[in-house]
């Protein structure tokens, strides 16, 4: 393995301290605590000025390299340290692969901004597979003398990424659609992830194109194509990591390995591709960079059909890879607060009020004191209890939401035979929405959010049952908890000398 090039930081509002022969590592927001070790804490404190590991690759050997790698790699999920490409990144052939069918007026603009990318010319090509288009698409196509290749007979998008793939020059393909805009550095942002050589697969950010209606408004916050605005690694097989095909380059031989895509799928097939890369032991990534914006369905009929279709792929995906599992984290003290706040709302008791709070009081005790004590200097309850609070409102809102969306219209049937439930449901329905809209900032008011999220919560569930229906298998619906396990640093031969870490609050 060679060490990834360019540069780590630390990022800002991380201490680093040794304390009784170990390191800690205290980030201050949100508040979390990690011990590592001290040849750990001496990797993270070159980062405070920069590591750069190619300046280190000659003196360690390849056992010390790899655990160093990993070691990075999870402080930077962590969000404590933040890399930096180098600026001399190699520019490698890149092989852009077009699927399109019957959009004439949207693979032009396509096309424009692939011939605007800020990427040298002779170091990408475009190949655009016209999946047997009526309307004048191949005419548009021809007029900018890319390389065209034209389909007899409609074989659906995987079909015809495969074809475009299969005459790839380039040893990274890179994935878009024709009602996409992709944006002018949406290659020179990506690539460079690629110096790593243990990333087969980068996925970049996926914004909306239209933006006028209500509609464009919810689809620009909520679209199920944006994956959020932090790094995110994809390893181990039972991850359900995945990014969009609209926006996915990828290690031509890697893709090769597992086959391309599934032909037979029409959606999910982007899911699918990269669960069985991470089976086969590949690293995938996304980055909130190189943004190409898709031009989302804006008519209300196909936005939540669509909605339906992805629930109708979740089962088959499932079948497919049973590794694969839901799992929501529990602790205690979190089991105890969700089961104070459940039974105040359905008995609508404010008595549970004071309880839930003394739990959670009595948990930010706990923890400020254990902390302090393996810490070694004094840390604030304030700071404690927020975080505290805030990681059992998360497991709150994570619960709520994934009742919500597979299980609203279940709960709303049986809310018509036992009226006493309706108050919890409303308030689980209110709770959700209501952090959603805070969270994801729409640039609608609540009331519409909260109607088209109800609605995409509904037609995502009739599809996730219609798909469990057919195919007689009904473990999309098994939610596996499990007691939250310390936040590793990881073992002694994993992550070069990181020792396990203390649960965050």
């Amino acid at each position: 393995m060679t060490s990834p090039r360019g540069c780590y930081h630390l990022n800002a509002g991380i201490r680093l301290i040794a304390v009784n022969g170990a390191g800690i590592i205290v980030r201050e927001n949100p508040f979390r605590m990690y011990r590592v070790n001290l040849t750990a804490l001496y990797l993270l404190k070159k980062c405070q000025t920069g590591y750069f590991p190619e300046s280190m690759a000659q003196i360690l050997n390849k056992e010390v390299k790899a655990a160093s790698a990993n070691l990075l790699d999870r402080f930077m999920e962590a969000g404590v340290l933040r890399w930096t490409p180098p600026d001399n990144f190699e520019k490698p052939l890149v092989t852009i692969v077009v699927p399109v069918y019957n959009r004439a007026q949207d693979i032009r603009s396509c096309l424009d901004s692939l011939f605007a990318l800020e990427y040298p010319s002779d170091s990408y090509e475009i190949v655009v597979i016209d999946d047997n288009s009526s309307d004048s698409t191949v005419e548009v196509i021809k007029k900018y003398g890319v390389k065209l290749l034209e389909n007899r007979f409609n074989m659906g998008q995987s079909a015809a990424r495969n074809l475009g793939a299969s005459h790839a020059r380039g040893d990274i393909i890179a994935f878009t659609d024709s009602d996409c805009i992709v944006s002018p550095r949406w290659l020179s942002e990506l690539i460079p992830y690629f110096e790593d050589e243990r990333n087969v697969l980068v996925g970049g950010y996926v914004g909306s194109y239209y933006r006028k209606t209500r509609l464009d408004r919810y689809e620009e916050s909520n679209s199920p194509l944006n994956m959020g605005k932090k790094l995110l690694f994809g390893h181990g097989p039972e991850s359900d990591f995945y990014v969009p095909t609209c926006n996915m380059l990828l290690r031509k031989k890697a893709y090769s390995s597992v086959g391309g895509f599934d032909e037979a799928m029409r959606v999910g097939e982007d899911v699918d591709l990269c669960w069985r890369l991470k089976e086969r032991g590949f690293r995938l990534v996304y980055v909130p960079m190189g943004t190409v914006e898709h031009k989302h369905r804006n008519v209300f009929t196909e936005t939540f059909k669509r909605r339906f279709e992805y629930g109708l792929s979740e089962p088959m995906l499932y079948s497919r890879h049973r590794q694969i599992e839901k799992h929501f984290p529990v602790t205690p003290s979190s089991l105890a607060l969700m089961l104070s706040a459940f039974t105040g709302i359905v008995g609508k008791q404010l008595l549970s009020i004071p309880l839930f709070l003394a739990i959670l009081v009595a948990d930010a005790v706990m923890k400020t004191v254990k902390y302090t004590k393996q810490a070694g200097i004094a840390l604030p309850f304030a700071t404690i209890f927020r975080s505290a609070a805030t990681t059992h409102f998360n497991l709150l809102f994570h619960l709520s939401h994934h009742v919500i969306r597979y299980h609203l219209i279940l709960l709303l049937l049986l809310a018509i035979v036992f009226p006493q439930i309706m108050f919890a449901v409303a308030a689980m329905v209110l709770f959700t929405s209501i952090v959603e809209c805070i969270r994801k900032k729409p640039r609608i008011s609540f009331p519409e959010f909260l109607f088209y999220f109800l609605a995409e919560q509904c037609c995502y569930q009739l599809g996730v049952l219609t798909g469990c229906l057919r195919l007689r298998f009904f473990r999309p619906y098994k939610l596996n908890f499990r007691r939250v396990k310390p936040p590793s640093g990881g073992s002694k031969k994993d992550h070069g000398g990181a020792k396990s870490v203390p649960d965050n609050a």
